[in-house]
């Protein structure tokens, strides 16, 4: 009787296991006919112009063989010091070049549609299929394509894809660099070349179209949910269908949602007869139950995918990006993410995302690579300046949690005529290719207000093709204009001092501008050339490592980080480049939390102390100072209380942080051996941290980094190789900075690194450690083996390593290999913050308004006040102890605006701004010890008189305004100003009638 229960029981179970089984559905696998091939291995190139280079019969033979991503201007970078002023590296090799690429295509692709996909080409693309133009593309950075079906050979024959490339400019000026004003190393480094990926689509006639509107204006899927909650969510596909073939077709759509297992969470069809031409939206709504929904701290995606049948047979499969998630930017308590408050923290980023020894033309592994590093010091805010991202940085957002501001193509100003044309037309290209990923919170209309027009333009765009994203919309200095709140439906300031439009959320664009190299520590180490440095007088920051360090905390948390209606913002930048830089100290603009080859400042461990949710305790600096030391020792934690002992010794206990985040440890004097830091909350020790004393450099220690699957030699592929110096038991010598010297053998080429305080420091098959460590890259070639690298210097116990670059298919020119990602695996999800240091009432700073000053911003590194009654004995600067003594009749009882005169060496354009309240008078204060800035000379005019400000003289300067006019004036200066030299002022008067 037993058994037969048992059989029952397994029948029964059986059953049910079976039925439990056939309610899971799985993804469907196949790709319909549709292939894309990754086209980026084996071009030819040539940095000249030859006549004729897009015909078939052209002789390429000689040129070189390369693989993009590829610039050419990768050994003429990261080389010379930065000009200063936020001028950027000007020197690098501008003109026209060459590249054509051989391929194939397989018999059996015959009679598909292909079409060619480059993610972007810097500066100018003209591209040719087998001797036949297809068009122009001037963006620089959105992705086009184009249909090549009708132009190709398939089988035995063999196919020509011919691109000219022109990075060159108009102007120096970047004002005057028309049209294409964003192609300017104020911006970013004008490095040229088919710097993004390329890819090769080959599919069905029956096909989803691309979302490349550029030339091809198709526009693909469109993919949002609706109604969402923690039960439901009802998710939209949208898809265009393009029917090429010559006949009718019944066809029937069929979207899954699929989750991370790949398992389908709900599906949808739809069916309909295409006539033999036609193009046909499909729109079905799938119903989500409990959804995974997308986080800041827990990015979870889901993928759609969207297939065309006739009958049984799949001609067609395309795959969309799906994160599920509800959002409000609020005016009054700040960011929201499916309910839930976050405050967003993070940074700008460039999206040349340039880097030492290989400029902008890197792998999509390694752009992840520094996603990874956001993500590991707290990030989970990108703003892109200001120019669109890379399709895999868009992705890796989605991945890792990134709210992210996008914009399309700008400069800094208002454009009309051409520049406009081509800018609203990369706008819409840009909204259509990324309208789709979840990490996009806000579309960027551009970095200056706009006309009332232009907005207007903008905003119909996103209506008609994203009208579902729920997105909002802003620009960069909107407040130059008073028609701008009627249409940006979000703030971005600058600098982050006050807001400008009561009515709306505030997100910050770009705080924290300062520079400092990761090379110097602090005043108490040795100096690796910096304040010794010959430029050192001309550098508009003279800030340690140290100084740039707990500067992060202050900046954040004055800012954004107390103030509770305050969304967050973009720390300006991540990664150190050669846009702008205002130091002649360094070949980089130091203004990133790691620099050019992506190894981490003390300032990325502060703020990693301040937005990591995690307890976190972080000492400024290290502990190998000589005898006889004192000095302040920094601890940045997000914990309440922090303990600091020497040598096992508690010194102190300090329970009251500066700025939210640093503990102070005054005159701590210096012992051989070790300083530790714990971090307390509710008095239990949470969080730990111990630097040591380091030996006598005894040693090289070489480490390898390289992408998920390894290093592939696919012509374009990275591997980094870290050198450190170390002591006898393996511990990195924080104050080492010497040469190591590098031999390298076998199939890869050495791009080197760079020394940041040195010229013509790159591609040298030797370099300076800076702190003890330094980074080098080599790149693939086509040909897989064996390379090995040696790093010795003299007295140090050498290094070798070797490096193994591994085999991938390509056949004809195509392989299916995609580009290799940093990490395959899924991010986890954080917690929400261990503890948030207690914010005292917010009370707003004097509120800068005034009858005649409205709208006024100040984007300064420190702030800048509004005061009315201006006269004598009034306080000058804001930072400053110096009153104006005598002064003219005229200029008394004026309104007036007090500077800060720790700005006098401080440029940025858009300095200072405001929209006349009134017709007015406007002076302008000036110590003539500094050359008159371009803005006085164009806009004012010397009246003659002079004001004493302590001893020092100032020339007053006049214009009149009209009410309504808005007016922008830049620093102080663009480079080289006398120590004891004077900030300039502004006072308004208005004009009676």
């Amino acid at each position: 009787m037993d058994k037969i229960y048992k059989t029952l029981f397994l029948i029964v179970f059986t059953s049910i296991f079976n039925s439990c089984q056939k309610q899971v559905e799985l993804a469907i696998k196949t790709e319909g006919n549709r292939t894309k091939y990754n086209f980026n291995p084996d071009w030819k190139f040539i940095k000249e112009n030859p006549k004729n280079a897009k015909d078939i019969d052209f002789d390429d033979s000689d040129w070189s063989t390369v693989s993009t991503p590829h610039t050419f201007n990768d050994v003429d970078t990261f080389d010379d010091m930065s000009l200063g002023g936020h001028k950027g590296e000007k020197n690098q090799w501008r003109g026209t070049v060459w590249y054509r690429k051989h391929f194939k295509l397989p018999k059996e692709e015959s009679g598909k549609k292909v079409f060619i996909e480059f993610e972007s080409v810097r500066q100018i693309a003209d591209v040719y299929i087998n001797g036949t133009y297809l068009g122009q593309n001037k963006t620089g950075f959105i992705p086009f394509g184009y249909d090549i079906s009708k132009h190709l050979n398939f089988g035995s024959e063999e196919n020509i894809i011919a691109v000219k490339v022109n990075n060159d400019r108009n102007s120096d000026n970047f004002r005057d660099n028309d049209p294409l004003v964003w192609n300017h190393e104020h911006w970013h480094p004008t490095h040229g070349g088919i710097y993004r990926n390329v890819f090769l689509h080959t599919m069905d006639p029956l096909h989803v179209t691309l979302p490349l509107y550029d030339n091809l204006e198709t526009v693909g899927t469109y993919v949002y949910a609706e109604n969402i909650t923690a039960e439901n969510a009802d998710v939209t596909t949208t898809a265009e269908v393009q029917n090429d073939y010559n006949a009718a077709k019944n066809v029937t759509y069929l979207t899954q949602i699929v989750d991370r297992e790949g398992k389908v969470v709900a599906s949808s069809t739809a069916n309909k007869e295409l006539k033999a031409g036609e193009k046909y939206t499909f729109s079905t709504t799938a119903s989500v139950k409990n959804p995974n929904r997308w986080y800041t701290r827990n990015p979870y995606m889901y993928k759609v995918l969207t297939f065309l049948k006739e009958g049984d047979a799949i001609l067609d499969r395309c795959e969309t990006p799906l994160g599920i998630r509800s959002f409000d930017f609020n005016k009054d308590s700040g960011f929201h993410n499916n309910g839930e408050h976050a405050k967003l923290h993070g940074w700008g980023q460039k999206p040349t995302n340039a880097w030492a020894g290989l400029g902008a033309a890197l792998p999509d592994w390694l752009r992840e690579y520094t996603f990874q590093l956001m993500d590991e010091a707290g990030g989970n805010f990108i703003r892109w300046g200001h120019c669109a991202a890379s399709p895999a940085e868009i992705a890796f957002g989605d991945k890792y949690g990134f709210v992210t501001l996008m914009p399309g193509v700008s400069g800094e100003s208002q454009d009309e005529g051409e520049v406009w044309d081509i800018r609203i037309k990369a706008f819409k290209d840009m909204i259509v290719y990324y309208r789709n990923h979840p990490s996009i919170f806000i579309w960027e209309g551009g970095n200056w207000a706009e006309t009332e027009a232009h907005y207007k333009e903008i905003l119909d765009i996103i209506n008609t093709y994203d009208p579902n994203g729920k997105r909002l919309m802003g620009n960069r200095r909107s407040d130059t204009k008073v028609e701008s709140e009627k249409y940006v439906t979000i703030e971005i300031g600058t600098e982050g001092w006050e807001r400008e439009f009561a009515s709306l959320p505030i997100i910050e664009s770009e705080y924290m501008r300062d520079e400092a190299p990761r090379r110097i520590w602090d005043k108490f180490s040795p100096d690796d050339n910096f304040y010794t440095h010959p430029n050192i007088d001309r550098n508009t920051y003279t800030l340690n490592s140290e100084e740039f360090a707990v500067g992060q905390v202050s900046h954040w948390w004055t800012k954004m980080g107390r103030k509770p209606f305050h969304v967050g913002g973009a720390n300006w930048v991540f990664s150190d480049g050669t846009h702008g830089g205002r130091n002649p100290t360094e070949v980089t603009r130091a203004s990133g939390e790691v620099d050019a080859v992506r190894l981490p400042k003390e300032a990325f461990y502060t703020v990693k102390a301040m937005w990591r949710p995690e307890a976190q305790i972080h000492v400024v600096g290290h502990w190998n100072y000589k005898e006889g030391i004192t000095k302040d020792m920094y601890v940045v934690s997000n914990c309440a209380a922090v303990k600091l002992y020497i040598n096992g010794e508690l010194l102190d206990t300090n329970k009251k942080p500066e700025n939210g985040y640093v503990f102070k440890f005054p005159k701590i004097a210096w012992k051989k051996g070790e300083i530790k830091v714990e971090g307390y909350l509710d008095d239990k020790l949470v969080v730990s941290q111990t630097k040591k004393t380091v030996g006598a450099p005894v040693a090289i220690k070489l480490t390898s980094i390289t992408g998920a699957k390894g290093w592939l030699a696919d012509g374009s592929d990275i591997a980094l190789v870290d050198f450190e110096v170390v002591d006898e038991n393996g511990e990195r010598c924080p104050l080492d900075a010497d040469r190591v010297d590098f031999t390298i053998s076998g199939p890869g080429v050495w791009r080197g690194g760079y020394n940041s305080g040195k010229e013509n420091s790159t591609n040298n098959l030797y370099l300076d450690t800076e702190v003890g460590i330094n980074r080098v890259a080599i790149r693939s070639l086509l040909e897989a083996g064996e390379v090995t690298i040696t790093a010795s210097r003299k007295g140090l116990k050498s290094a070798s390593i070797t490096l193994t670059s591994l085999p991938i298919k390509i056949t004809d020119g195509l392989t299916k290999e995609l580009p290799q990602m940093y990490y395959d695996g899924v991010i986890a999800e954080e917690p929400t913050p261990v503890h948030i240091p207690e914010m005292p009432p917010y009370v707003p700073g004097i509120q800068n308004r005034s009858e005649l000053f409205t709208n006024f911003s100040y984007t300064g590194d420190a702030k800048a006040m509004l005061r009315t009654t201006m006269n004598w004995g009034k306080k000058a600067y804001t930072d400053v102890d110096q009153n104006y003594t005598v002064i003219p009749g005229y200029l008394r009882f004026g309104e007036y605006i007090r500077t800060p005169n720790s700005d006098k060496k401080y440029w940025a354009r858009d300095q200072l701004q405001f929209i006349a309240g009134k017709d007015m008078y406007i002076y302008v204060l000036h110590d003539d010890r500094v050359e008159r800035p371009a803005f006085l000379l164009e806009d004012f005019k010397d009246n003659g008189d002079n004001v004493k400000v302590g001893n020092v003289t100032m020339s007053v300067f006049k214009r009149t305004a009209k009410k309504g006019e808005s007016i922008i004036m830049a620093g102080n200066s663009d480079n080289g100003v006398p120590k004891d030299c004077r900030m300039y002022t502004v006072i308004g008067k208005k004009i009676k009638k």
